[in-house]
């Protein structure tokens, strides 16, 4: 009798979690908290999954107390920004008001002048991304789509990439303004832009959401962004030596500035990468260095915060104010507040060695002069654009900072080094040229 009387509790709390609608706020789920695990196995050795460490610990320091409504408030905004730029540029026109629920027309929508080349990818991608807005009305999102700048989001960006002093504008130090529907490649540069800020944010999200249902949609939309964002850079790579204007550089030159840019305004940890990675501590293919799949040195892809994104798209704003958002962010999730803090919780176990840091952006300032169309074809120092390593193995150089050597016959559990994968007997001779 008892045993059938738990049973029964039972389906009746899964029957609940399986049909509540709207989701509630931490339904079926413990809350978020202390990570030392309880498996009778462990604990396990997590110290040299740093990059998963610390994705976590600032997790659950940007949770605070958001429901998951408010959660899927903030998709709304930025599945508002991707959805409706991939959606203009691509077929001319935006959102049905179904999903803009009374937004306003973005500012400078209009159609890409994109070509037979890139055109049929975009188009599935931008489909791809109005499901990604669809996502958030199913799951209970009221909220509008918010006022969103494609035209001045876009030319702050590069002038923050480019290292401009403040008040100077694109089209004042290069003579026009970026156009980012102007072809095929500055189109698909700034959809990449975005594309993986999605990618990295929905990812995080993932951790932060209580229902398990939502989790698995919002998980979804992680791995349907990051294959969106692999076809971008599969077309960048292909587009690397074109020339981006008014800038006068090549594709790869301009988005290492932009992964340049994203990876300083969003706190110390490394998580973002160039077309081209020769970074050891990271997946490096040898010769090519060919990155169409930014990932840590285990291949894994990178997590980001709502706050460290917010931070990123109204470029260090602290009231969330600005850039892409002119009015700011609508719901509870806002403000890039808290985007670099950690929280408490693996603190306990043993820790890597290797302490990495960034520079400000008023510490990097200009990267390169600007260039001119004859190249090069590679952006000088591009692995230090805005890292740099300290640690024992370090000799201070950039083909070799945090490089750890692992003998041949012995397990390789340096989180420093991926040159085994790409060069036999543990030459890394070819680091250096």
């Amino acid at each position: 009798m008892f045993t059938a009387l738990c049973l029964a509790a039972v389906l009746a709390v899964c029957l609940g979690v399986a049909t509540a609608q709207p989701f509630a706020p931490g339904q079926g789920v413990l809350p978020s908290g202390n990570l030392r695990t309880s498996d009778f196995d462990g604990p396990y050795n997590i110290s040299l999954l740093d990059t998963q460490y610390n994705e976590i610990k600032a997790g659950i320091a940007a949770k605070q107390n958001y429901s998951d409504l408010d959660i899927v408030h903030f998709l709304t905004n930025v599945e508002c920004l991707e959805g409706q730029f991939d959606t203009w540029g691509t077929f001319g026109f935006g959102f049905i008001d179904n999903l803009t629920l009374g937004g306003p027309t973005p500012l400078g929508a209009r159609a890409a002048n994109l070509t037979e080349m890139t055109r049929p990818f975009m188009e599935e991608i931008a489909l791809n991304e109005q499901g990604h807005a669809l996502f958030t009305r199913q799951a209970g999102s009221t909220i509008p789509c918010p006022l969103v700048d494609f035209d001045g989001g876009f030319n702050d960006f590069m002038a923050a990439a480019y290292g401009l002093p403040a008040g100077v504008t694109v089209a004042q130090q290069y003579g026009s303004a970026y156009d980012p529907f102007l072809n095929d490649q500055n189109f698909v540069l700034s959809v990449l832009t975005l594309e993986e800020l999605g990618a990295t944010g929905n990812k995080g999200l993932a951790g932060l959401t209580g229902n398990p249902v939502l989790a698995n949609g919002i998980a979804g939309l992680a791995t349907s962004a990051t294959a969106q964002a692999t076809v971008q850079r599969m077309l960048l790579w292909q587009m690397r030596n074109y020339i981006v204007e008014p800038f006068g550089e090549t594709v790869q030159q301009v988005f290492a500035r932009v992964s340049a840019l994203r990876d300083s305004l969003d706190g110390p940890q490394f998580d973002d990468q160039g077309l081209v990675n020769t970074d050891a501590r990271t997946i490096a293919v040898p010769d090519s260095y060919i990155n169409i799949i930014p990932t840590d040195v285990r291949g894994i892809t990178f997590s980001r915060t709502p706050q460290m994104n917010i931070n990123i798209l109204t470029l260090g704003n602290p009231n969330g104010v600005g850039a892409f958002f002119p009015n700011g962010l609508i719901g509870a999730i806002s403000k890039p507040t808290g985007f670099n803090v950690t929280a408490a919780g693996t603190d306990d176990f043993p820790s890597s060695p290797m302490v990495a840091f960034q520079e400000s952006i008023a510490e990097l300032g200009t990267i390169m002069a600007p260039l001119t169309a004859a190249g090069p074809a590679t952006v000088v120092g591009e692995l230090d654009l805005t890292q740099s390593l300290n640690g024992p193995a370090d000799n201070g150089t950039a083909a070799t900072r945090g490089l750890v050597y692992t003998p041949n016959g012995t397990p390789n559990s340096a989180n420093t080094s991926t040159v085994q994968v790409g060069t036999p007997g543990g030459d890394y001779t070819w680091m250096m040229a």
